[in-house]
């Protein structure tokens, strides 16, 4: 009965939420469905932007940044609550924009922000989408990647982005090198000419694994000044480490 359909689509969203990544096998042992009916609510909720595969195993299952969107102000959702307060601190800091962002798919999704109070400032509502190697935490993030990974995504880029947006292969492979280096990225212009600042990886899955959520403080270009570059860069990394102590985890610097 179609009640039934929705109270089973709602329990497999909830399960992959708290269990994440998850495979069927699973999610059908801990409610006590059979794995037909889990496998058609999982095809249902990637069709409709709910959950999708992970990356690194597309046979377990993990949740897109859809409710992050559509609910960000709301109580009770763990990422912006172990960021929040950092949020604020970095505002605080530069009153620049700051920006948590998450991984969907080979983009960047901004999920929260807290905006800057100045008159000119950089303003990208919740839900904008940008391709990961023009964003400054999407780079960061690339920067956790695997090589094979990172390889395979500058192929699916240069295959399907115009080309006025398709990555340098070598550059990008070398920029990559100076994020891990340094510790954060650094972005002037790359999606528009006219943000700037920089950004850095949130590895709350812990050390050695893909990122899949960014923090970047977002600047216009004509006030990211060189010497703006190394103070941003050194509050992001401590915002990073606060924000993994939060959550239980060793932090990095």
């Amino acid at each position: 009965m179609p009640m039934q359909v929705v109270t089973n689509a709602l329990r497999v969203v909830e399960c992959v939420i708290t269990q994440q990544p998850v495979g069927v096998s699973e999610i059908a042992r801990q409610l006590d469905l059979p794995k037909s009916s889990v496998q058609r609510s999982l095809e249902v909720l990637q069709r409709n932007g709910w959950l999708k595969r992970d990356r690194t195993n597309p046979r377990q299952w993990i949740q897109t940044p859809r409710i992050w969107t559509l609910a960000h102000a709301g109580p009770g959702l763990e990422i912006r609550e172990l960021t929040w307060e950092v949020q604020q601190w970095l505002n605080e800091k530069t009153d620049e924009s700051i920006h948590v962002t998450h991984q969907e798919g080979d983009n960047i999704v901004v999920i929260d922000r807290v905006e800057s109070t100045k008159s000119i400032r950089v303003f990208d509502p919740i839900g904008t989408t940008v391709p990961m190697h023009l964003s400054g935490s999407g780079r960061a993030l690339l920067a956790s990647w695997g090589r094979s990974d990172l390889q395979a995504y500058i192929d699916r880029q240069l295959a399907t982005l115009p080309s006025e947006q398709r990555p340098e292969p070598e550059q990008l492979l070398a920029e990559v090198d100076q994020i891990r280096a340094r510790g954060f990225s650094v972005n002037r212009g790359s999606w528009r000419s006219e943000i700037s600042g920089v950004g850095i990886a949130l590895p709350l899955a812990g050390p050695g694994n893909p990122a899949e959520y960014g923090l970047a403080i977002a600047v216009p270009s004509h006030r990211f000044e060189d010497d703006k570059v190394l103070q941003y860069g050194d509050l992001v990394e401590e915002g990073r480490d606060r924000i993994l102590a939060a959550a239980g985890l060793r932090p990095m610097t």
